[in-house]
């Protein structure tokens, strides 16, 4: 076996280890919930503190019904949760849900390290080459 196999084969073995300890499907979920500009505008206005969905409303300009259809996705990845108010049952609060989005900085932090990226270039050996299974 030539050297550059097997330093092909020690790095694949490492990156199917690392790749093992990230819970993608989950951490797509949440990414998919995040994947709209309107949600991303709501958690970033919840990130200075607890909203009801009039004021969310008016900060980001965006219909009530929709405004209110943006929570439910948020909610349901576990990124906001909400409280009904006090003196008034009517009124729902929103507001970041901490240990969630701490979860996914570090789930993000590490589908993203770069402390294993290797400046050597990739190296596949001439000729035909079965995929395996």
């Amino acid at each position: 076996m030539g050297v550059g196999l097997r330093e092909d084969r020690i790095r694949q073995r490492e990156a199917r280890r690392r790749l093992g300890q990230v819970p993608v499907a989950g951490l797509a979920a949440t990414i998919k919930a995040l994947s709209d500009e309107t949600r991303l505008r709501i958690l970033a206005l919840l990130a200075g503190g607890e909203s009801c969905v009039c004021d969310i409303v008016e900060v980001i300009g965006v219909p009530q019904n929709l405004v209110s259809h943006h929570l439910s996705v948020l909610r349901r990845a576990g990124l906001v949760r909400d409280r009904r108010g006090q003196t008034d049952g009517r009124w729902v609060y929103y507001a970041i849900e901490p240990r969630e989005v701490t979860r996914l900085q570090v789930e993000l932090g590490r589908v993203l390290d770069l402390s294993h990226h290797s400046a050597v270039p990739a190296h596949c050996p001439p000729g035909p080459r079965r995929a395996r299974s």
